[in-house]
C-alpha cells in the first residue's frame, strides 16, 4: 500500500468540502475522512471530469454532485490507478486537435450571430461543463478568499439545504470582501460578501438573498448575462489575469427585468418551502432602497446589480402569509458562526476590488 495522498472531497449531500486521505486497497480506493469514517469506492464508478488548475477532479457514476479533488502532483502509483483523462480532453482527443479546431471555429461563428441575437435562449444551451470552465477561467481560485470554520460551514450548507431543490449541488462560500453584495457566478458557484451577513438583521435576509442568486443558478441567467454583457469573448478567450476587475463586472453584471423576477419567485417558492417569512427579505431591500443613489456608499452594490427594489420589496411583502407559523432559517448559535467566520479564519484575504468607496 503507498502512502496515502491528502485530497479534497465534496459528498454531493451538502457544500461543505470535507478533506480526507486516499490510497488503494484490494476493493478499490479507499477514502478517509479527517473525522475517522472511511468508504472504499470501487475503481469502475470513478469518472474523470476535469484538470482545475493544480488539482484533477474524479466524478462518481452513481451520485449526482460527488466530486473528489486530487492534487495533480500527488503519487504516481496513486494517480495511476485512477480514471485517466485526454491530453485535451473528451472529444477533442478523438476527433483530433486540427479538426476539432475547425469544428470550434465553425462553432463559434454561429455562436457569434446567436449571441448577438438570442442570449435568453443560448445561455442555457451552453453545457454546464463549459460554464464550469469557464468560471474558473474567469475568477481562478477562490478559497484564499473564502472564510470558513466547521461552525460557519455547517451553518452555510444548512442554509444551501432550505433553499435549493437542484439535483446537482452548488457551491457557496463566504468572501472577505467588504461589501453589500452576494454574486452568482458561472458554474454554479455563489459568493456571499461578508459585509452583506454583518448588515443582515438575521438569517432570513441572508437565505432570501441566497435563494435568489440559487433562483440566478438554477433558470440558467448567469451565462445569458455573461453572454450579453461580455459577448462571445468569454467563450473565446476566457482567462482574465485581473481577477479582482473580473469579479467586479459579474459583480454589476446585469440581469434581464424578466430573469430578475424569476429569480425571485425562485426566492419566495424556496423559502415558503422551508417555512421561512419572506418579510425579513422584504425589509432587507426596503432598508437597501432608502440609501441615497448617488451616496457612492459602498452599501448600495447590491442595488446596482439588482434593479426595482420598491417592486420586489412589495412583491415579497404580499408573499407573507398571516397564519403561517414561519421558523428562523438557522438558530441564534449557527447565524453568529456565520458573521464570525471571517473574524475567526486567519487564513482568509480581504478581497479588493479595486472599486471606489
Amino acid at each position: 500500500m503507498e502512502d496515502g495522498a491528502a485530497a479534497e472531497l465534496f459528498d454531493g449531500q451538502s457544500a461543505i468540502r470535507h478533506p480526507v486521505t486516499l490510497h488503494w486497497q484490494d476493493g478499490g480506493l479507499a477514502i478517509a475522512r479527517a473525522e475517522g469514517a472511511m468508504e472504499v469506492i470501487p475503481a469502475a464508478v470513478l469518472t474523470f471530469n476535469e484538470h482545475r488548475g493544480d488539482r484533477l477532479v474524479y466524478g462518481h457514476r452513481e451520485r449526482a454532485g460527488w466530486r473528489l479533488l486530487v492534487p495533480a502532483d500527488a503519487a504516481p502509483a496513486l494517480l495511476a490507478r485512477l480514471p485517466q483523462g485526454g491530453k485535451y480532453g473528451g472529444w477533442i482527443d478523438r476527433f483530433g486537435l486540427v479538426r476539432a479546431s475547425v469544428v470550434l471555429a465553425v462553432i463559434s461563428a454561429a455562436a457569434v450571430a446567436a449571441v448577438m441575437t438570442a442570449p435568453s435562449w443560448l445561455g442555457p444551451m451552453v453545457p454546464e461543463s463549459w460554464e464550469r470552465q469557464i468560471g474558473s477561467a474567469l475568477v481562478g481560485d477562490l478559497d484564499k478568499f473564502a472564510c470558513s470554520t466547521p461552525e460557519s460551514d455547517a451553518a452555510l450548507a444548512a442554509l444551501v439545504r432550505q433553499v435549493d431543490d437542484g439535483k446537482t449541488p452548488v457551491t457557496v462560500q463566504l468572501a472577505k470582501i467588504d461589501m453589500v453584495n452576494a454574486v452568482a457566478l458561472p458554474g454554479g458557484r455563489i459568493l456571499i460578501f461578508d459585509k452583506l451577513v454583518q448588515e443582515a438583521k438575521s438569517p432570513d435576509e441572508v437565505a432570501g438573498v441566497l435563494a435568489h442568486e440559487v433562483g440566478h443558478v438554477r433558470k440558467r441567467h448567469v451565462m445569458q448575462a455573461l453572454l450579453r454583457q461580455f459577448g462571445l469573448s468569454i467563450l473565446l478567450s476566457g482567462a482574465n489575469s485581473d481577477i479582482g476587475g473580473t469579479l467586479g463586472g459579474l459583480a454589476t453584471m446585469g440581469y434581464s427585468r424578466e430573469a430578475e423576477r424569476e429569480a425571485d419567485a425562485y426566492s419566495r417558492m424556496q423559502l415558503a418551502r422551508s417555512d421561512i417569512s419572506p418579510a425579513a427579505t422584504a425589509a432587507f431591500f426596503g432598508r437597501l432602497r432608502k440609501l441615497d443613489p448617488t451616496a457612492g456608499n459602498k452599501q448600495l452594490s447590491y442595488l446596482a446589480s439588482h434593479p426595482d427594489t420598491a417592486e420586489r420589496e412589495q412583491a415579497f411583502k404580499a408573499a407573507v402569509k398571516r397564519d403561517e407559523a414561519y421558523r428562523p432559517a438557522l438558530t441564534p448559535a449557527q447565524f453568529q458562526a456565520l458573521r464570525q467566520a471571517c473574524a475567526k479564519d486567519k487564513d482568509a484575504e480581504e478581497w479588493s476590488l479595486g472599486w471606489g468607496s
